[in-house]
């Protein structure tokens, strides 16, 4: 909720939507939505970060980052990707660098080879 206030550390695994006040760290492997009119000093962690409020600490997430018309960061987002909509406000420095590489799904093992005749 809007009236909402909340100072600590919050983590988990799934998306999460902030539409108050928050102070703190932000860690989650999963999406972040900061809703219009909500208001974050945070560091914050998270695979997708969609701002439409105000942010100020740094960004990183693991796929993209989108900034809607409606927000204003002051700090540094590191993400591959980056979505700019007209009339953002951004203060900080833009890291983009590509995801870190998915381990390889294993190979399967050769067939034995059949036994050579004598």
């Amino acid at each position: 909720a809007r009236d909402t206030r909340f100072v600590g550390e919050l983590t988990g695994g799934r998306s999460v939507r902030i539409e108050g006040v928050v102070q703190g760290k932000i860690d989650l492997k999963a999406p972040l939505e900061i809703a219009e009119g909500a208001v974050l000093e945070a560091e914050i962690h998270a695979t997708a970060v969609r701002v439409a409020g105000a942010v100020t600490g740094n960004i990183t997430a693991g796929e993209l980052v989108e900034l809607l018309a409606s927000a204003v960061v002051k700090g540094d987002i590191s993400s591959p990707a980056l979505h700019v909509v007209e009339g953002a406000k951004l203060e900080g420095k833009v890291q983009m660098q590509a995801p870190p590489p998915r381990p390889a799904a294993p190979r399967p093992m050769p067939a034995p080879e059949p036994p050579k005749p004598r």
